[in-house]
């Protein structure tokens, strides 16, 4: 009998590569510049809040893409998941547009 070979964590998150992944490292790496650039480094400041911004901007597009599908039932978790995912990042987006004017500006 042949034992199927269980797979980490990585290659499970990693196996369907697609636009939920793309999003989640640029969204990592806004986090990772927004850190660095708390030590008073303007430049890079604003490149993690550009970073967070595209991140949340395709996260957004993401549940759309969800929402706006014929072939999904609005009483599907995925749908309502859709719905909560995209008014947490429509207020993140939001927030990070902000921190880029604020960046800019001062």
């Amino acid at each position: 009998m042949a034992v199927k070979k269980k797979r980490n964590i990585f290659v499970r998150y990693f196996t369907p590569f697609g636009l939920r992944q793309i999003c989640d490292l640029v969204m990592l790496v806004g986090v990772v510049l927004l850190i660095v650039g708390l030590f008073n480094l303007d430049g890079i400041l604003l490149a993690g809040f550009i970073c967070y911004a595209v991140g949340a901007g395709i996260s957004v597009v993401r549940c759309c893409f969800t929402l706006f599908s014929k072939k999904i039932n609005h009483r599907d978790p995925a749908y309502k998941s859709a719905i909560i995912n995209a008014v947490i990042m429509g207020v993140l987006f939001a927030l990070a547009v902000f921190g880029i004017v604020w960046t800019v500006v001062v």
